[in-house]
């Protein structure tokens, strides 16, 4: 008997099946050279409705969040002193994403950002910092980096090509961090969050440069040792060049 009653319990708290969604990136990495100049990565999705969820009233709204590698960020402002421009008084700001992206089916990126805090979405905080924050430092290092391409805000950045599917363009500037970012898509409608889905995707450097940078890191002896080595064959092949002539 007391079996039978946990599975009505458990039966009347599951909720009836509601959509889903299936998304997905036109790539999982992407590779920087030195002559890497940005490109653009495609998210496609479409929206699966069980059969004996009930038809809902209104339209679906789709928000695609894109955050990079999360670094401290200091802000100062610029002051002159005995005629000189210095750094003054700042802010220094906690993992802030180095790449930020909102793109959504509204027009209105606040609306959509406020829709997002409302409903308690996950990255609603973060959001709402970069599209609606008045704070004046951070409004400056926003502006600051929207300049740079690093911080994308854009309404109706997510078109819906029928009822179901949807597709987005993610676009990478030249300037970007190493490391895994994450894409958080969001469907909502009337104000009620039904799916979430998150991928990632992948930036690397590739190349000469990265080998570079590797040994750099992993052994910064050996990497001091040529450096200086190719200082000393270059001073010497430049002594001898200029002796000649």
């Amino acid at each position: 008997m007391r079996q039978l009653c946990a599975l009505l319990a458990l039966l009347v708290a599951t909720p009836a099946a509601a959509e889903t969604m299936v998304v997905a990136l036109s790539r999982a990495k992407v590779e920087v050279s030195s002559n890497f100049q940005g490109t653009e990565l495609a998210l496609f999705g479409t929206i699966e409705r069980d059969n004996q969820t009930v038809s809902r009233a209104g339209r679906y709204s789709i928000a695609v969040v894109v955050l990079g590698p999360a670094h401290d960020v200091l802000v100062q402002q610029k002051a002159r002193r005995f005629g000189l421009w210095v750094n003054a008084s700042g802010t220094r700001y906690q993992s802030i994403p180095s790449y930020f992206a909102f793109l959504t089916t509204d027009q209105n990126p606040a609306t959509a950002a406020e829709a997002l805090l409302d409903a308690n979405a996950g990255v609603a905080p973060t959001v709402h910092r970069f599209v609606r924050d008045q704070d004046p430092y951070f409004a400056a290092f926003r502006e600051q980096r929207q300049a740079e391409q690093r911080v994308i805000i854009r309404g109706n950045g997510v078109a819906k090509l029928t009822g179901r599917f949807f597709r987005a363009i993610i676009p990478l500037p030249g300037l970007v961090d190493d490391g895994a970012y994450r894409v958080r898509t969001i469907l909502m409608r009337d104000g009620v969050v039904l799916d979430t889905n998150t991928l990632i995707f992948r930036v690397a450097k590739v190349g000469l440069e990265q080998t570079l940078f590797a040994v750099s890191r992993e052994r910064p002896l050996f990497y001091g040792l040529g450096v200086v080595l190719l200082a000393l064959v270059t001073g010497y092949v430049g002594g001898v060049v200029f002796r000649r002539r």
